[in-house]
């Protein structure tokens, strides 16, 4: 494979674009992008300039684990937008933290159920007072799960 490769877009399959488009818009903070006619209701949406999200409107099942992650300049904004509107997950991957590598690291849910790790960007300034918050674990670590861990089980470091 190409050095060159990478993610062209990511597909969300979603219940209402109405009710969609304001969380990646306002809460994630992803601009709309040109979206052609697909023959259903859909919203492109803006990563970089090499990247996007496809959404559309079609009924699908959604994975409890199963995400994609968004790696953001404004780590400390999302989160304060995604815990105004109710969308961090703790249960599936933990509380909000950083990792060993001081990058942080949070999950959401949209509107629709959908998964979303949202990543700081590298060497990312997060205010001390962030680890106060009930949602956020005070110590550095990685999420685990022991060997064939259930759906609500998990071990956290």
């Amino acid at each position: 494979m190409s050095a060159d490769a990478h993610i062209h877009h990511v597909n969300v399959n979603v219940d209402d674009l109405e009710a969609a488009i304001p969380f990646y818009r306002d809460v994630l903070g992803l601009p709309l992008d040109p979206t052609p006619d697909q023959g259903m209701a859909s919203q492109f949406f803006r990563i970089n300039d090499r990247q996007q999200i496809h959404m559309n409107v079609l009924a699908d099942a959604r994975a409890y684990r199963g995400h994609f992650c968004l790696e953001v300049p404004d780590f400390e904004g999302v989160f304060r937008r995604a815990k105004a509107a109710g969308a961090i997950d703790i249960d599936p991957w933990g509380r909000v933290r950083a990792l060993p590598n001081g990058k942080m690291q949070m999950f959401v849910r949209d509107p629709h159920g959908n998964l979303i790790e949202v990543a700081s960007a590298p060497g990312a300034q997060i205010d001390p007072q962030l680890f106060e918050d009930e949602l956020v674990e005070p110590k550095r670590g990685v999420y685990r799960l022991e060997p064939g861990a259930k759906v609500g089980e998990h071990v956290t470091d």
